[in-house]
């Protein structure tokens, strides 16, 4: 009896069929097989399990940065991490998996910026953490308005025309000499500081022969005002020259200058330093106030803007200087023939 054999083509197609049918009895394998995804296994996560970062903050901490920070799930590999608007800097767009903290640069003084953060497990993404976070404006110093006092014996000064037209709080920088050692600021009154205020004294110094000079810095709240003015008392009425700086500080916490350290006194030579200020940071900004014992020559610190200080050549008898990038070691300047400086420092955090 002849045997029938079947055609090649259905064989094959038995093949096929029977591939396929183990097909259908292991769909994990053909999940593996026709898919691109990783294998996920009982220990690791899935796109349905996989946990989105918990906690994800968002911090201006400058005008210009932002401190991002999250709390890692279980499982991952890594994660994504994008910015809008503008690029990211400073931060990685792709952060490792022991990362839980980093600092977002280059970011444009007040303006509003939104972070979005993934976890990942090999090729799985979770869902996305979302913060936002708006930058201040970036501070500023702007000399408003100032007066010297040469009277006798007085026991005030009053600066006048102090026009403060957005209100912001004022930095008040004072310089004087007395007959004696009883320099001490009594009071800050004037239109130009409202009728309910809080002066806070930031940092004092005084120096020259029986500490009859003295500088000072004070930190006042401010008021919308036009032509205002500002009265300084002290405590007793020595005065023989007395020179006042009222300062106008933009930016939306520039109410909240650090305390500064001040610089050695009673210093003869050419070359006056501030000390080393504490907890200063290069985007805070720093205001530099000298004073002297007599009338000299002086120059503007490298990096600094003249607020209110003679150019070289010419002779005052204090002076104060900004920048808008401090610096934590200090900073110095030099001057004529003086027998006693002074200098304080103040840092203003944004």
């Amino acid at each position: 009896m002849r045997t029938r054999r079947r055609p090649l083509l259905a064989g094959i197609l038995a093949i096929a069929v029977a591939g396929l049918a183990v097909v259908a009895a292991a769909p994990g394998t053909a999940l593996a097989l026709f898919s691109n995804a990783p294998t996920a296994t009982a220990a690791s996560a899935t796109a349905a399990t996989l946990s989105a970062p918990t906690s994800f903050t968002a911090t201006a901490a400058s005008a210009t940065t932002a401190t991002l920070s999250w709390t890692a799930p279980s499982t991952l590999t890594g994660y994504t991490l994008s910015q809008s608007t503008g690029t990211l800097a400073g931060c990685s767009a792709t952060p490792t998996s022991t990362t839980t903290t980093c600092t977002a640069t280059g970011l444009s003084p007040s303006t509003t910026y939104t972070w979005t953060l993934t976890a990942v497990y090999n090729g799985w993404k979770s869902n996305a953490a979302t913060d936002s976070a708006t930058t201040p404006s970036a501070i500023s110093l702007t000399l408003l308005a100032k007066a010297t006092s040469t009277t006798s014996n007085s026991q005030s000064t009053t600066v006048t025309g102090v026009t403060n037209s957005t209100g912001a709080p004022l930095l008040i920088l004072v310089y004087r000499q007395g007959s004696s050692s009883s320099n001490t600021i009594s009071s800050i009154t004037g239109t130009a500081v409202g009728s309910s205020f809080s002066p806070t004294q930031i940092v004092t110094q005084q120096f020259g022969s029986s500490s009859v000079r003295m500088v000072e810095a004070w930190a006042v709240s401010g008021t919308v005002v036009s032509s205002g003015t500002l009265t300084v008392t002290f405590a007793a009425a020595d005065n023989v020259t007395t020179t006042i700086d009222v300062v106008e500080v933009s930016g939306s916490t520039a109410s909240n200058p650090l305390a500064a350290s001040t610089s050695n006194t009673n210093i003869s030579g050419t070359t006056v330093s501030g000390g080393s200020l504490s907890g200063v940071s290069a985007s805070d900004t720093e205001v530099f106030f000298a004073g002297l014992a007599t009338s000299t020559t002086m120059s503007t610190p490298s990096g600094y803007t003249a607020l209110d200080a003679p150019a070289g050549g010419s002779s005052a008898v204090h002076g104060s200087w900004y920048t808008s990038s401090a610096s934590s070691t200090g900073t110095s300047t030099t001057a004529g023939t003086s027998t006693a400086w002074a200098t304080i420092e103040v840092a203003i955090q944004p």
